[in-house]
């Protein structure tokens, strides 16, 4: 498999990494936490989305759609219940109960939906728009040996839209723009007379949505099971810190980064070392961080 091949799948996993990373560094830089249990969320929405896409059945764009709301629901009945009753208390209580809470979510998705892989049945009904042409299934060739399938196609166009979407309300609505007022400063934020409760609710329904819809995408890379969300944890963990803890669009420079450096050890490491590829990308945010330790756009966003 070529070089351009692999630069392809980074392209693709960046891309999904990317839509949680977003989400995970807003709650860091508005929020002031780490919230590992994260991964769970994308874990829910990908269960959410393959029941929906499966018992109904519905298409898989309604089935995302269904489980992208039943994330951001979720995310901000979690953070009602757990974290902003001690949002008070300091970032390291709410990183404890985030872990917390975490192995709760994993154990408890096991115990409701099995130890067995689930998958979504990508067959031509669902790519299917009302009113558009259906879609093909299957691999594109795009030049010789090079091609992407529909599901690849998706995922990066799922994340183009995310990011088009995400630059239209950090700078065009009064809620992005409070996003980022707090982020810089809550106390100048709670003075100037924005409602900073408010913002911090907006701030964990936009990530439960954005981490559902990358469990959706993935799910459509591979099979999701309840550990699914805890295995992308660190590689967006990873992403976020490289681009700069805080800045969503260092999030998406960080991602494409780690998404090309897996694919490309992956495909390049010997047979029995493609296990320490994110050994490699982690080996990559320290280098980086030694250079730059707020990470790739960190100071860009303080003078913004």
């Amino acid at each position: 498999m070529g070089l351009a091949q692999n630069l392809v799948f980074g392209l693709v996993t960046g891309s999904y990494i990317a839509i949680a990373a977003i989400g995970f560094t807003l709650i860091y830089g508005i929020v002031n936490m780490i919230n590992f249990a994260y991964g769970e969320y994308l874990t829910v929405g990908a269960f959410v989305g393959v029941l929906v896409a499966g018992a109904l059945p519905l298409p898989l764009p309604v089935a995302a759609l269904v489980a992208m709301a039943a994330g951001g629901l979720a995310s901000l009945v979690l953070a009602r219940a757990f974290f902003t009753p001690i949002n008070h208390t300091g970032p390291v209580p709410m990183l404890l109960t985030s872990i917390g809470l975490g192995l709760a979510l994993r154990n408890g998705i096991r115990l409701a939906g099995g130890r067995s892989a689930r998958y979504f049945d990508t067959d031509t009904t669902t790519f299917r728009f009302e009113g558009l042409p259906d879609l093909p299934v299957g691999p594109v060739d795009l030049l010789g040996d090079l091609f992407v399938t529909t599901e690849q196609l998706v995922v990066v166009g799922s994340a183009v839209a995310v990011f088009l979407a995400l630059h239209a309300l950090l700078t065009r609505t009064d809620v992005g723009i409070a996003m980022r007022a707090m982020g810089d400063d809550e106390d100048l934020a709670r003075v100037r007379g924005i409602d900073t409760q408010t913002i911090r609710d907006s701030v964990w329904v936009l990530a439960g949505v954005l981490a559902a819809l990358a469990g959706v995408l993935i799910g459509m890379q591979t099979n999701v099971s309840a550990g699914t969300g805890f295995s992308y944890i660190l590689q967006i963990l990873a992403a976020a810190i490289l681009g700069g803890a805080g800045s969503p669009y260092g999030a998406i420079a960080g991602s494409y980064i780690i998404g090309l450096v897996l694919a490309l050890s992956t495909a390049f490491l010997p047979t029995g070392m493609t296990g320490i590829s994110t050994a490699i990308a982690f080996l990559i945010l320290v280098v980086v961080l030694l250079v730059k330790p707020s990470g790739i756009a960190g100071q860009e966003v303080r003078e913004a």
